[in-house]
């Protein structure tokens, strides 16, 4: 059913697509469909099939539709059901019978697509070049087009598939963020244009690889990595680097695209086991032992999670510039307001730092039970749960699930003020916000002690 709705909706839409970016990426990877529901509705009239009753799918076609092209062709994207292979059979029986029919193109359109999911790639590109060939404005079968020319063996198509993407390439430069639909955000559709853009880049650079032009290839795929972090892009500098006996640069790559690939459910062609192999390999027979590879891809996984946050969209940046602790205010868990550490001068602060994903700091929140437990006489300490999950969705729900004594906050920024770079983080602030106490990971032996002497000693100062 779902494969008939699209085939109807493509063979019904009798104007081209719109020369957006929104119409050019509407099947490239990341982007949604962005015709505007305004323009819909103007082509709404032209678009109806004809109101005569319609045969159930499994039917004969009944007489009535006879000379009625239009009814001929609901029935014979009906009659397909999902069987793909029956649809181009059913379309090209209908170009048969109406070689002139002012729908050709949207059903040239749908058989490519058609024929791209039947995996025949050579006729699926035949019926894709011929509607390039009459409505060169369409980026969509374009960018369909160069994807089954670059998987060509041959060196003219390689040469065609960069051509393509070249014209693609310019066109999303010089789309209009105008151009979007009413339901778009202009975020979203920025977005999608950026990862558009980095796929059309990776194309390219795979193609120039294929002419071996390792140089041309090398400046594209880096590109593309820059707009989008894609382990495609990672894998063939990788290979491009191997190629060129640069085994270090090939090692860096390779370590991306297996982080990479790890977290992009779209790429299940990239195998993280042969990566792992040839990481493995090459690191061997420059090192003679797996030392030190561990390294390498936690630095990767690092390095990803920067570019990761660089490119999140969000313009509050809670307590930026501050570095004094009783300068900061910090959301509330349960969204009832913000604690400021300047209301606690004069009072210690234990600031217990965890994460959803911390098995270790459920244990340190008992071990900091008893903490609590010998200073319980002093009513002038205060304990402060202080989340760092990247995503600050997850604190509420596992508060739910695990209990952890004190205000439960966001650090918004105080991780990052006082250094705190493993979990479970125990700091303990003086009356003044100076730090008296530090516990960084996982280190329950002497904790209890320790800790408890540090707040006694610093409790007894007035």
């Amino acid at each position: 059913m779902r494969l008939q709705l699209i085939v109807l909706s493509c063979l019904f839409a009798i104007s081209p697509a719109p020369d957006s970016f929104a119409g050019q990426a509407q099947n490239a990877p990341g982007t949604t469909s962005t015709k505007s529901p305004a323009k819909q509705e103007k082509k709404a009239p032209a678009a109806q099939p004809s109101a005569r009753p319609q045969a159930a799918p499994d039917s004969p076609e009944p007489r009535q539709s006879a000379g009625d092209p239009d009814a001929e062709l609901q029935i014979a994207v009906q009659q397909a059901g999902n069987d793909h292979g029956a649809l181009v059979r059913n379309l090209e029986a209908f170009l048969a019978r109406y070689p002139d029919t002012p729908r050709r193109i949207p059903i040239y359109r749908a058989l490519a697509q058609s024929l791209m999911q039947a995996h025949n790639q050579k006729r699926a590109l035949e019926y894709a070049e011929k509607v390039v060939a009459a409505q060169p404005e369409d980026s969509q079968t374009m960018y369909l087009a160069a994807m089954i020319l670059e998987k060509m063996p041959d060196e003219a198509s390689q040469i065609h598939a960069i051509e393509y993407a070249t014209r693609l390439i310019e066109r999303v430069a010089k789309a209009d963020p105008e151009s979007r639909p009413q339901q778009m955000t202009l975020d979203d559709w920025q977005a999608g244009r950026k990862k558009f853009t980095m796929e059309l880049y990776v194309l390219r650079g795979r193609s120039e690889r294929h002419l071996n032009k390792n140089e041309e290839a090398v400046k594209d795929l880096a590109a593309g990595f820059q707009l989008v972090p894609s382990p495609d892009a990672a894998l063939n500098l990788g290979e491009i680097a191997e190629q060129e006996k640069r085994t270090e640069e090939a090692i860096r790559q390779y370590a991306f695209a297996f982080i990479l690939a790890r977290e992009d459910q779209e790429t299940a062609a990239l195998n993280q086991n042969a990566m792992r192999l040839r990481m493995g390999n090459l690191w061997r027979y420059t090192h003679t032992s797996n030392a030190g590879l561990g390294d390498i891809l936690l630095s990767a996984f690092d390095r990803n999670k920067e570019m990761a946050k660089a490119e999140q969209v969000d313009d509050t940046v809670y307590n930026k510039g501050i570095t004094d602790p009783l300068q900061f205010s910090m959301r509330q868990v349960d969204g009832k307001g913000a604690v400021k550490l300047a209301d606690d001068r004069g009072k210690l602060v234990i600031l217990n730092f965890w994460t959803s994903w911390c098995v270790s700091c459920q244990i340190m929140e008992n071990l900091l039970g008893d903490v609590r437990a010998r200073i319980a006489a002093y009513d002038d300490v205060v304990t402060l749960a202080v989340n760092a999950d990247e995503d600050g969705a997850l604190a509420a729900p596992f508060l739910k699930e695990q209990k952890i004594a004190g205000a439960a906050v966001f650090a918004d920024g105080l991780d990052q003020a006082l250094h705190v770079e493993s979990m479970p983080t125990v700091i303990v602030l003086d009356r003044a916000g100076k730090i008296i106490y530090r516990a960084q990971g996982y280190a329950p032996d002497g904790f209890v002690d320790a800790a408890a002497a540090a707040i006694a000693k610093a409790l007894a100062m007035q």
